[in-house]
């Protein structure tokens, strides 16, 4: 334990991962300080508009991505290992073009789906989900220049629009609704809040990365492997979609199954219980592009050293924060929420037990999407979410909020041993914290 401390603290990644912690405990209590506000404003059957349209617009998002963001970090950490600075200057204009392309297009076709498919979306969801629709072009670019930033290794630069900016500037408008003096928002207006914030974030995330490219990257003429790119990103865009229809799934079904009021309580859980895997994710920002640059320089040594560092760090940290809130939790989200919401207890716990499996297994999705193994990835992707589906329509009548819990956190759990079964046997790798 003390060498893996010292370890942190003394090495450059060590320094890079702790800032990108911290940058993520900042973006946790923002985003869930925009959580409480929403939860209070709009109450659980707005919020549970407010949260099923988000659900759409995701899944929505999904294809306009195309799996560019995964693709741009591994060709642009291994174009700069390579010293190929024309390749990584291909990367970021073929992405961004072909990301434009497809989102126009979804953004047209989705337009015209609801002009003829109106019901499912009638009223208040309607009114959300046309201010939602904006989100489409603005969370797709942001994401692509956040990739690129972190394959360039600028780990913090890249998540700071993403996690700083954006639920920062949530907090702002919301707080500055309350303090102008109306106690409540609608669900569109709330969406529309949160596509302006969106918006804002995006522009300074734009300006961050145009200072930050490399003179020599700036300065070489593009060379464009498209058909290479193409072929990747299709898998990775499988994965893309089969991971938010795992993150969705109960949601979606649920808008069958029960009312506005209970997919509020549920999107609280869901939110809250995310608390548990920020460690995973900002650690996973930090040792991506190094996965990929490891395995370009045939470094299997450094990168298991990298990978057992790593897995250990995240489980300490979900460890914690699961033991806080299995004894703290109800209280917290009567203190929080207000007591409507307390009946998401028993849910968060079965979602952070998922999340404490998921961060014991290690980072197996990054390690096979970053060394060329994305298809493993899409593989175990394509069971969960069918397992994920199915437990969820079979639960949900059954248990309602509790079940749909109970589904996300089985299928997560599957979902990580298919992929640490991949990580050994394609790259000889041990991913567990403990192993």
């Amino acid at each position: 334990m003390q060498s893996l401390i010292t370890r942190i603290f003394t090495s450059r990644i060590g320094r890079e991962t702790l800032s990108s912690v911290g940058l993520r405990i900042a973006s946790t209590g923002l985003t869930f300080l925009s959580v409480v506000l929403l939860a209070r404003v709009l109450g659980p059957a707005e919020y549970g508009v407010y949260s099923y349209v988000y659900a759409l617009i995701s899944l929505l998002a999904v294809p306009s991505e195309f799996g560019l963001p995964i693709l741009v970090v591994r060709e642009t950490a291994r174009g700069m290992a390579r010293e190929d600075y024309a390749t990584v200057q291909g990367i970021w204009r073929w992405a961004g073009w072909l990301t434009i392309v497809i989102s126009l297009g979804l953004i047209s076709l989705t337009g015209i789906a609801i002009w003829f498919f109106k019901e499912p979306l009638a009223g208040r969801r309607l009114e959300t989900f046309l201010w939602a629709l904006m989100l489409v072009p603005l969370i797709a670019l942001g994401n692509l220049r956040g990739a690129a930033l972190r394959g360039l290794q600028k780990v913090f630069a890249g998540q700071l629009p993403e996690f700083l900016f954006r639920p920062g500037l949530l907090v702002l408008l919301l707080g500055g609704v309350i303090f102008l003096g109306s106690g409540s928002l609608t669900a569109p207006q709330a969406m529309l809040l949160y596509t302006i914030a969106s918006a804002l974030a995006f522009g300074a995330g734009a300006w961050l990365l145009w200072r930050t490219i490399p003179i020599k990257v700036h300065s070489s003429v593009p060379r464009f492997e498209s058909r290479t790119w193409l072929l990747s990103a299709v898998p990775l865009a499988f994965i893309g979609g089969m991971q938010l229809i795992n993150q969705q799934a109960s949601i979606l079904l649920q808008g069958f199954f029960i009312t506005d009021a209970e997919i509020g309580i549920f999107r609280v859980a869901i939110q809250v219980s995310q608390l548990a895997s920020f460690g995973l994710v900002a650690i996973n920002m930090v040792v991506a592009p190094r996965f990929a640059a490891l395995h370009t320089q045939g470094n299997k040594a450094q990168m298991q050293r990298l990978v057992t560092t790593s897995a250990r760090v995240i489980l300490i940290f979900t460890l914690l924060i699961t033991t806080v809130f299995v004894v703290l939790g109800q209280p917290f989200l009567r203190l929080f929420f207000g007591p409507e919401y307390e009946t998401a207890y028993l849910s968060l716990i079965i979602l952070m037990a998922g999340q404490l499996i998921n961060s014991g297994m290690g980072s197996v999705g990054v390690l096979l999407n970053m060394t060329g193994y994305e298809q493993e990835t899409a593989k175990g992707m394509v069971l969960a979410a069918f397992l994920n589906i199915t437990l969820n329509l079979l639960l949900i009548p059954v248990w309602g909020i509790v079940g749909s819990s109970l589904a996300s956190s089985i299928s997560l759990m599957v979902w990580n041993v298919i992929l640490w079964q991949a990580v050994w046997k394609k790259l000889g790798i041990n991913s567990l914290a403990f192993g």
